[in-house]
């Protein structure tokens, strides 16, 4: 029988703490992956609590019924958090299991354990595989359909947007003549394609990061579109929060933390933009727990090295 994977939650104790449980709660998680934190908050939730976990990917909906087994107070829904907000079931199970609001809401952003240690799921250069980097592998283009139909110009504009990588322009130019030369099927085959304009060996003497690195993770939150309706699914978290309820998000990588930070401020009444007053009033309906967010703590760091570009924000509905 297959093993469940192994699965550690990013900042777990810290998730715990932040998100406040009361009798008969209702949790909502826009991400559930491998169930990990779940598992953790179901622990500490009566018989009358439910809980809505939502992911996009079969494998990880798959698995994370296998690790919670048939808890009566746990549902899973198929759909992307961004698409959610008018899902008929989701409105449903909320009119019928929280009509007043969510106590917790939870999102881990990003790519998962699972996805990443999976080659036939094409999203890590550790091991070859097709170019594939979709987290919902029943719908969309994968990632070397999607490469196809970009120019030099919308390629480079998507890599340097999303993986914030100063060479986006030559590596769009060597992605796309691989692909036209036949040259760009399988995950080693992108990684080699950018490894003709910045060499590999080098970053890897200095102890650099991967120069595939940025770009990878550009291309998967094109194909995913993570980042395109991150702001507005935040903002509609919040207001599917009851008064006192929290939110908390778990977010990766800079461009990720930004939008969170940004729009957790705004939603906060907080002005970031140019001047030093806001134009109009805003509307305050967050209260900021952490301000500064919170990071991994060193042990845990050390222990799961995944978590330590990880950062935890948290915010509290107001009445």
């Amino acid at each position: 029988m297959m093993t469940i994977p192994v699965h550690v939650p990013v900042l777990l104790q810290e998730v715990l703490e932040a998100l406040v449980l009361p009798p008969a709660a209702r949790i909502l998680d826009l991400t559930l992956g491998l169930g990990g934190h779940a598992e953790a908050l179901l622990a500490r939730c009566d018989k009358a609590s439910r809980y809505l976990g939502v992911d996009r990917d079969p494998e990880a909906r798959y698995q994370a019924r296998r690790r919670l087994g048939d808890d009566a107070r746990l549902e899973i829904l198929a759909s992307a958090y961004e698409d959610l907000w008018e899902d008929p079931r989701f409105l449903a199970w909320k009119a019928e299991h929280a009509p007043g609001g969510f106590d917790a809401i939870l999102a881990d952003l990003g790519v998962s354990t699972l996805q990443l240690r999976t080659p036939d799921r094409g999203f890590s250069f550790r091991d070859e595989g097709p170019l594939d980097m979709r987290m919902d592998t029943t719908s969309g283009p994968t990632a070397v359909e999607w490469i196809a139909a970009q120019t030099d110009e919308s390629l480079a504009d998507a890599i340097y947007q999303y993986g914030e990588e100063r060479a986006s322009r030559p590596i769009a130019r060597a992605i796309l003549r691989a692909h036209r030369e036949g040259r760009l099927a399988t995950t080693r085959d992108l990684a080699e394609a950018v490894y003709t304009v910045i060499p590999r060996e080098p970053a890897k003497r200095k102890g650099q990061s991967d120069p595939a690195t940025r770009t990878f993770q550009a291309i998967r939150i094109a194909v995913n579109g993570e980042l395109a309706r991150l702001a507005a699914s935040l903002e509609a978290a919040a207001g599917s929060l009851r008064p006192g309820g929290r939110l908390a998000v778990i977010s990766f990588h800079s461009l990720e933390d930004r939008i969170v930070k940004q729009t957790l401020r705004r939603l906060a009444g907080i002005y970031d933009g140019p001047g030093r007053a806001a134009p109009a009033a805003l509307p305050k309906t967050l209260k900021l727990i952490h301000p500064g967010g919170l990071a991994p703590s060193e042990a845990e760091a050390a222990a799961n090295p995944p978590s330590r570009s990880a950062r935890l924000r948290v915010a509290e509905r107001l009445p």
